[in-house]
């Protein structure tokens, strides 16, 4: 059946249908019965009765959800990679055997800026911010609350760090993406992206290192770190065999293998550590695959830092990804997006107004389609007329298109990328959303370039008017 021949809703429908979305999850996450996952939950049926109502073959619509899903399935496949690995490299000693070594070797004054600088590093190389922070991050994550500082600060250098290499480097999926949905070569997409994300990465630097002085001065108690060291290298065999499973997975990402594979693989060898060093039992192996690790320790950060990973924890977060894309799928069947995009493309009067209605439909998309491939590929759909119109070359949409839609996703709750980013590293999304400097500032950096017109890049000596 034609897609184009398909009945849609009007203007005052699709607000209508919004509407009542968003009271369903905010009620749901109001009275705090699962947050958003059963509001969403809820959309899915509320989409059936507004087709009902207004005789739209809801088939069609469903159909919308089921592809946008197929976009989310790595990411999904991924995180329950996560649990397992989280659960194995527990057992194993892996990770407590990286805390053992950092808390020895890190001054906590700087871990905030060498956590920043090490993720995003390794994302650059590997092109992953899904391996960079279920690999490092999640190490990093345990030496910080090991040593007392704020997991949500913890939690932003990671994320910061993270979305950095994976926007720049020219092995991720949206930095390639981007420029293929906006017509622009690779090379001229990244060295666009240096002017809006290298200035906000520098001063994410500096804010990390303030942050990491003020969390390590004053009344700073960082608890007895030797008892900790003391409980870790008596409960697990500590050494450079129990560390084999991290170096293998980074070796893997370097070679490019795909992110759930080199977890998958990581998870596997952290097993096997578990059971040739740790002395564990192939049966107590599968079952903290599933279940977790759990600790009889009595101290109380060390328990909050051992008692993770295992399949099952992850459940709720697909849970959410589903119902969230599925839903973004079907709104975008039933015209709704289009609607709501269009308002902010009828004022564009300028180049900077042009970037910044461009930013604001990533951002929308985002929202509603809880998926970074999509938003790039809805936004650079409308998008892309309008910069052909003002002569604008291609490789400024494909940056706005990275500087809203790849950026935005951590700082959504239920995003692909802000589920996967609180699920991993075991933080609420509330504790680390004011410690992203980086994800704050680029858009702005985006915006004072477009209003003043540095680094925007025309097709052609005349100028449309500002």
């Amino acid at each position: 059946m034609n897609e184009t021949k398909q009945k849609t809703l009007n203007g005052w429908q699709s607000a209508l249908l919004l509407v009542f979305i968003i009271i369903s999850v905010a009620v749901c996450v109001g009275m705090k019965v699962g947050g958003p996952m059963i509001g969403l939950f809820f959309s899915w049926l509320i989409i059936y009765g507004f087709c009902v109502v207004f005789r739209i073959d809801y088939k069609y619509v469903n159909q919308g959800a089921f592809e946008a899903l197929k976009v989310v399935l790595p990411t999904m496949a991924i995180l329950m990679a996560i649990g397992v690995l989280i659960g194995s490299w527990m057992q194993s000693g892996t990770i407590p055997t990286i805390i053992v070594y950092g808390l020895k070797a890190i001054n906590p004054t700087f871990l905030l800026t060498f956590t920043l600088l090490f993720t995003a590093v390794l994302s650059m190389v590997t092109g992953t911010s899904y391996g960079s922070a279920g690999s490092a991050g999640v190490a990093m994550m345990a030496i910080g609350n090991a040593m007392g500082l704020n997991p949500g600060m913890v939690a932003g250098a990671v994320i910061c760090g993270a979305m950095f290499g994976d926007k720049l480097s020219p092995f991720s999926d949206t930095t390639n993406l981007a420029p293929a949905v906006a017509g622009a070569k690779l090379g001229d997409h990244v060295k666009s992206m240096l002017w809006t994300t290298v200035p906000p990465m520098v001063i994410s630097i500096v804010i990390f290192t303030v942050l990491g002085i003020s969390q390590t001065s004053g009344g700073y108690d960082p608890g007895d770190l030797n008892v900790y060291v003391d409980y870790l290298e008596g409960s697990f065999h500590i050494g450079l065999v129990t560390l084999l499973p991290a170096a293998l997975i980074i070796v893997l990402l370097l070679f490019r293998v795909g992110a759930f594979e080199a977890l998958g693989i990581g998870a596997v060898a952290g097993a096997a550590v578990a059971m040739a060093v740790q002395g564990n039992s192939l049966r107590s192996v599968l079952s903290v695959a599933y279940n977790g690790f759990s600790s009889d320790t009595d101290i109380a950060v060390l328990k909050a830092i051992l008692n993770r990973g295992g399949m099952s924890s992850m459940l709720q977060y697909v849970a959410i990804i589903t119902f969230a894309v599925g839903m973004g799928g079907m709104l975008d069947r039933l015209g709704v997006l289009d609607k709501v995009l269009s308002l902010f493309t009828k004022r564009i009067r300028s180049d900077g107004s042009l970037v910044l209605a461009t930013l604001l439909v990533g951002y929308v998309t985002s929202l509603v389609s809880s998926s970074s491939p999509m938003s790039h590929v809805l936004t650079g759909r409308l998008m892309l007329p309008l910069f052909q119109e003002r002569n604008i070359e291609p490789r400024i949409l494909s940056r706005c298109l990275e500087d809203s839609g790849t950026l935005a996703g951590p700082m959504i709750p239920w995003h692909g990328y802000g589920i996967y980013m609180a699920g991993t590293l075991g933080v609420a999304w509330s504790q680390y959303i004011l410690f992203v400097p980086l994800l704050w500032l680029t858009p702005l950096f985006s915006i004072f370039y477009g209003f003043t017109g540095i680094s925007i890049l025309h097709t052609t000596d005349g100028r449309k008017g500002k």
